[in-house]
């Protein structure tokens, strides 16, 4: 008899201990949120910048000791870019993989492609890298972006026309045929409208183009006064190498996207100055909150982790996270989600405001972030400074282009 009760006890501790351990182990599984993002292919430079943003998040808050007491864990898969992939991966991190959350990749065609499936499946997505209107436009309920709609994001880049002697009078407006830069193009030719600048050019191009001479010569010929290009990093560089080969300076030269790419400078160097290029956030910008503090201070962490200075689309990733985490701590919720967890996040991000290092964030109910201003910046000494608007700008425009023949 005892020695059944000696074994009757020593059963009982070993279920009291691997109950403890199970419960553990419950305790410590992390957050897996899934990333489809360009990795490789056209955008795959822009969408490693993404990645990058996500992952200095990710360790900021697994060192604080995570969300509600769990780790993050990030799964990255390569859209090559290519929006039916991005589609493909993202079904596959919820179906398959089950992810907890789902985060937004980089370029307004995948980031349409995928968004459509994690609405299917009421999974928010919150994208730092796709800004194009027609991503607001689908009735969308969990579909959320921390940059402006494209047609605003190029405000700056004319309204500090108003701020230049003499003013420009003229713009030729150019840019790739594709979802972003196509819509960058007509914000560029109504914020002329709305500031007295007569659009003398307007062309869309394939985004495959390769003689840019030829394109810029008939820009040239009309003479312009401001050049405005719809751009990523890619048509953004050649845009500039045909500039000065075919020996054209416009007084502005101004871009939607690719300049705050750290490889436009250097790669460029010095014909990179005196670009203007549109932004949503530069590191002087008055803006604090939870997690890294001062865009100041987000800034110096990303040059202490990275070596390099953070565009506003890795701030805007990383402000993007913020808000959903944010979200998350408030619910007290612990991984893994079900499905009323994303629905109720969701509600939540769409009646909450974010006091974030990125700024405002507050999401209209077609998901679109209303509280951020556009800003310009230019490059001045190989650094991007920001120029407009003038209560935040770090130094004065220079004005004009300096013709390549006195560089």
């Amino acid at each position: 008899m005892r020695s059944r009760g000696m074994a009757f006890v020593a059963f009982m501790v070993a279920v009291v201990f691997l109950g403890s351990v199970f419960s553990y182990a419950a305790e410590q599984k992390p957050w897996r949120i899934g990333v489809a993002v360009s990795l490789t292919g056209i955008f795959g430079k822009d969408g490693n910048l993404v990645k990058d943003a996500y992952n200095l998040w990710k360790d900021a808050i697994n060192s604080k000791g995570g969300i509600n007491g769990h780790q993050v864990e990030l799964i990255f898969y390569d859209d090559k870019s290519d929006p039916a992939t991005s589609a493909k991966l993202v079904e596959q991190l919820i179906v398959s993989d089950k992810v907890d959350l789902i985060l937004g990749g980089f370029g307004s065609d995948a980031v349409f492609a995928g968004s459509a499936v994690a609405e299917k499946y009421q999974y928010p997505m919150i994208s730092g890298g796709a800004s194009s209107n027609k991503l607001f436009e689908r009735g969308f309920k969990y579909y959320f972006a921390t940059l402006g709609k494209a047609t605003e994001e190029v405000r700056g880049c004319v309204e500090l026309a108003s701020a230049l002697t003499p003013k420009p009078k003229t713009a030729a407006i150019v840019g790739a045929d594709i979802l972003f830069t196509s819509l960058a193009c007509e914000g560029y030719k109504k914020y002329c409208a709305d500031n007295g600048i007569e659009v003398i050019h307007f062309e869309l191009f394939p985004m495959s183009l390769q003689d840019y001479n030829s394109l810029l010569m008939k820009v040239k010929n009309k003479n312009p006064d401001m050049l405005l290009v719809g751009s990523h990093l890619l048509v953004a560089m050649r845009t500039i190498k045909a500039l000065k080969e075919i020996d054209f300076s416009p007084k502005v030269v101004a871009f939607s996207y690719g300049p705050t790419v750290p490889k436009f400078v250097e790669d460029l160097k010095g014909d990179a100055e005196y670009v203007i290029a549109a932004s949503e956030w530069t590191q002087n910008m008055p803006y604090r909150g939870p997690i890294f503090g001062t865009a100041k201070d987000f800034y110096d962490a990303y040059i202490a982790k990275y070596n390099r200075a953070p565009d506003y689309v890795e701030a805007a990733a990383a402000g993007g996270a913020v808000a959903q985490q944010l979200v998350i701590q408030e619910l007290g919720l612990k991984p893994p989600l079900q499905k009323n967890d994303r629905v109720t996040i969701m509600e939540k991000l769409h009646a909450r405001t974010f006091d974030t290092f990125y700024g405002k964030i507050e999401f209209d109910k077609d998901g679109a972030n209303v509280a951020h201003p556009p800003v310009a910046v230019q490059i001045q000494n190989g650094k991007l400074m920001n120029v407009f608007p003038l209560e935040y700008a770090e130094s004065k425009i220079r004005y004009p282009f300096k013709p390549w023949k006195d560089r």
